[in-house]
């Protein structure tokens, strides 16, 4: 089971962000101190960091730079400060990314869909089939919003077969049931999110990574957790509808 370290000095936030973890699956360790820090990983090293910033002593974005000279270790900073201030803390850091507070689900899985090692190793060492793409991909469209789903499908259904998921566990069901040339996947989703789809694919479809296009409108807050060279694009919202059928072709083409 994959572990979670959790450093704040505020007991609730502990508990609260403790009970979230251990609900997705993975075991936490906590610590109110930078001793209580020491304690622990002289005993035990996590997959994952969750670094308060502000720590009595040393400040969480300060510690990274302790950890790193033992251990490499994912760190991401959480904060309740501005997003604003939260990134210039960030750039000083030695830290990998940074949540805005509260800590949800969403930016949890987020963080570790992107970081944790465990799912990283998982897509690498497992094996991907060889595809071949037909000269009419079929596409997944994962898009909540029902007229910029529409509009999409409009724009690629000429050179195309779309099947279309309104939110992130029908999206992962299909998967499991479907045969995919390209994903188009929106991260802001209902039920689940478009991480958890990503998260989905590297643990089950890694072949598929490179298939799959980013579409958001989100900021840099959530982009941060999505590694561009790991998936096949990245478009952000609005973007020229005029442009995908040639998107799907390229990505298509190039994840084989």
């Amino acid at each position: 089971m994959s572990t979670i370290l959790i450093v704040d000095d505020n007991p609730m936030f502990l508990s609260e962000a403790s009970k979230l973890c251990e609900r997705e699956g993975f075991e936490t360790m906590t610590a109110r101190s930078w001793t209580e820090l020491n304690q622990l990983l002289a005993t035990r090293v996590p997959d994952l960091v969750l670094m308060d910033i502000e720590m009595p002593s040393i400040p969480g974005h300060r510690l990274g730079t302790f950890i790193r000279a033992r251990f490499r270790i994912p760190i991401v900073l959480v904060s309740g400060h501005s997003e604003e201030r939260l990134k210039r803390l960030f750039d000083s850091s030695d830290a990998d990314g940074w949540i805005c507070k509260p800590l949800t689900r969403d930016k949890l899985i987020a963080a570790v869909t992107r970081f944790m090692p465990i799912l990283q190793q998982a897509s690498e060492e497992t094996k991907q089939p060889e595809r071949v793409v037909p000269e009419r991909p079929t596409v997944l469209l994962i898009e909540d919003e029902a007229l910029i789903a529409s509009r999409i499908e409009a724009a690629i259904e000429s050179m195309s077969t779309v099947t279309l998921a309104e939110d992130g566990e029908s999206a992962i069901e299909k998967l499991w049931s479907g045969s995919f040339d390209c994903i188009l996947l929106d991260l802001m989703l209902p039920r689940l999110s478009g991480f958890d789809v990503v998260r989905h694919l590297m643990m089950r479809r890694p072949e598929l990574l490179k298939a799959t296009v980013i579409m958001t409108a989100a900021g840099d807050a959530s982009l941060q957790f999505i590694d561009p060279t790991a998936v096949g694009m990245v478009l952000r919202k609005p973007f020229d509808l005029g442009t995908l059928p040639d998107v799907v072709r390229e990505v298509a083409a190039s994840a084989r």
